[in-house]
């Protein structure tokens, strides 16, 4: 038996959430459990990934009355994805994600940009478009700032005009206080930032797992199971908040997931061969 608790499509207030529960199913396990000791932040709407978490994904808003409402998760975890289709009738933004691990939720209060909510943007599982002006925000309130070394797991992909455009596009913002970064710079280069630039890497218009080691002069970053830059220097700064989607230079592609550990895992191949068993982004 399936009991749904989800509001009218016509009478939707901003207390008002939606989850299903599926009673009498398997047991949840949530793929990142085995690296909840290292989790700091997890911004993943697609889906719950941790058992002890229980809130909701994200925040939507449709666009035809831009009434808003927060989503949950089926019993597999996954995102309502036909809760959130029956509900908009067509188009929606994103207006949060909640954090899984912290409570630190990113938000965007202006309309204007809020990216849109995709049901498929990569190997059938939701995501977000950022479409050059779109970002969500907040700083790490809860969870406290981070403190080097750490690592960023970032599921994106960049546009492809925007990847053979001469410019900068930055999937982790650089704002004040905020300075770590994964970006692709002027030259058409992956790279990351913490103080120092560190860019090697030719970009591409790809959907990708990228892993960025936050580690001073030890820093590096994978595109995929690539080492594509370091171990070099990135510099030492600590990051006390988020900006997805950048606030300046502003991503134009999809972003699905931003996963940080602190501490740094000592070998993030299986969490990142975690993460792409979801996406399969290689």
């Amino acid at each position: 038996m399936t009991y749904t608790f989800r509001p009218s499509h016509y009478n939707v207030t901003a207390a008002e959430t939606a989850r299903v529960y599926e009673p009498g199913g398997a047991a949840f396990t949530g793929a990142y459990d085995a690296f909840a000791a290292s989790l700091a932040h997890v911004y993943e709407p697609a889906r719950r990934t941790l058992t002890s978490y229980v809130g909701n994904l994200c925040r939507l808003r449709r666009a035809s009355d831009n009434a808003e409402l927060d989503w949950g998760y089926l019993a597999n975890g996954d995102l309502n994805v036909a809760g959130i289709a029956a509900w908009a009738g067509g188009a929606a933004y994103v207006v949060s994600v909640y954090d899984q691990v912290a409570g630190d939720t990113i938000t965007q209060a202006n309309p204007a940009n809020q990216p849109l909510y995709v049901a498929a943007a990569q190997n059938g599982h939701a995501g977000m478009t950022f479409d050059g002006t779109d970002y969500l925000a907040g700083t790490f309130t809860l969870g406290g700032a981070l403190s080097q070394p750490y690592h960023y797991f970032a599921a994106a992909q960049l546009d492809a005009a925007a990847s053979a455009d001469a410019a900068p596009y930055w999937i982790t913002s650089g704002a004040v206080n905020f300075y770590s970064l994964i970006y692709k710079n002027a030259a058409m280069r992956w790279g990351i930032y913490s103080g120092a630039n560190l860019a090697l890497g030719i970009t591409d218009a790809n959907f990708n797992i990228f892993t960025a080691l936050f580690s001073g002069a030890a820093s590096s970053l994978y595109v995929n199971a690539t080492l594509v830059v370091g171990p070099a220097n990135a510099g030492a700064n600590n990051a006390s908040g988020l900006a997805l989607g950048s606030t300046a230079n502003l991503w134009k592609g999809n972003i699905t997931s931003l996963v940080i550990c602190d501490p740094a895992l000592g070998d993030p191949a299986a969490l990142r061969t975690t993460i792409n068993t979801y996406w399969a982004a290689y």
